[in-house]
């Protein structure tokens, strides 16, 4: 299923995190693997893109900022949300050439105006100065058109934007006990329980970016943006898939995936922003006691499939795992 976005919804559930929140966030939330990464930086450097000022946008509390920071020689990670830059700051990281990663409060709409961006590149006051822009997961929440605006005015000729996103839970099919029926009660959780609370953002991540409007998009629907977004062309294009609708090649594992006990899975399940809020909205029920706790509903009919066959009578793990999807936008290194 695909979708077509819709007009800009902006994100309230992270950026109204308080500080134990962003650090349950960032405990719980996994990074990603050095192969996945190194993929991405050759997607960018392959095309002539040069490793010195990254912008990772949606950071949140810094996961993917730190595990790109180390292929560049400047790093900086911004997100709306004031309790996740504060977690970002407070956890070591460093580039290439030993320099700690920035850390700054901002929005994916307002690029531009950033003070960092100004102060490491005051020669030209933050002017196409950018080598990558990053998002990780992140981008569903973004005004399309005004990011992409603010993207050609910071990203230097030739430098590029990537964004990637998660999309699904799946269990590895080769190691799960009672898989068609643990995959089914999964996407059962998925349209039935998260469905209903699931915004814009949530629909175009799930369906791996299918809808999320690119540049040359966004002119077709307001042509006064054509001066400014010509400088991405749609023939340098490059959308990879790892792991869609689950599958897993014989003898490999998830992309972006992990081995979980059941109680890891549901802390991990609870970062997610459906889930906050299906929580929040039953949560007279659940303080009276009246309704089962959809994380823990989840984990107890898992436990019980994997019952009812031999090999996962015994077992309290699940190697589990997301679709991803990554999007990548060139700018032109000459404009004609």
């Amino acid at each position: 299923m695909t979708t077509t976005q819709k007009p800009h919804q902006e994100e309230a559930t992270f950026r109204n995190y308080d500080a134990a929140a962003a650090k349950r966030y960032a405990q719980y939330r996994s990074g990603w693997p050095a192969s996945f990464i190194e993929n991405l930086i050759s997607q960018h450097t392959s095309s002539g893109g040069q490793c010195g000022l990254l912008l990772d946008i949606g950071c949140g509390p810094g996961n993917s900022t730190r595990d790109l920071a180390p292929h560049f020689q400047t790093a900086l990670g911004v997100d709306p949300a004031p309790s996740m830059v504060e977690v970002a700051c407070g956890i070591p990281s460093s580039t290439a050439c030993g320099e700690p990663v920035r850390y700054e409060v901002g929005k994916a709409e307002e690029l531009s105006a950033l003070p960092a961006l100004a102060e490491l590149c005051p020669e030209r006051h933050g002017r196409e100065c950018v080598d990558l822009i990053t998002a990780s997961t992140a981008a569903h929440w973004f005004n399309m058109p005004l990011f992409w605006v603010e993207s050609a005015k910071i990203l230097k000729p030739g430098g590029s934007v990537i964004l990637w996103c998660t999309g699904g839970n799946y269990v590895n099919p080769q190691n799960t006990p009672n898989y068609q029926k643990v995959r089914q009660l999964l996407d059962r959780f998925k349209m039935e329980v998260l469905g209903p609370y699931a915004a814009e953002g949530n629909v175009l991540c799930m369906n791996l970016y299918e809808g999320l409007k690119l540049p040359w998009q966004c002119v077709e629907e307001n042509q006064e943006l054509k001066d400014v977004l010509e400088v991405f062309d749609s023939k340098d294009f490059t959308r990879l898939e790892y792991n869609k609708d689950g599958y897993v090649a014989p003898g490999a594992s998830f992309v972006r995936g992990r081995r979980a006990d059941f109680d890891l899975m549901k802390k991990i399940m609870s970062t997610a922003s459906p889930v906050e809020r299906w929580r929040e909205a039953h949560k007279d029920q659940l303080q009276k006691g009246e309704t089962e706790d959809l994380a823990d509903k989840v984990i107890r009919e898992m436990k019980e499939l994997f019952a009812e066959v031999e090999e996962g009578k015994d077992r309290n793990w699940v190697d589990s795992g997301s679709a991803v999807a990554v999007l990548v936008v060139r700018k032109k290194k000459d404009m004609i």
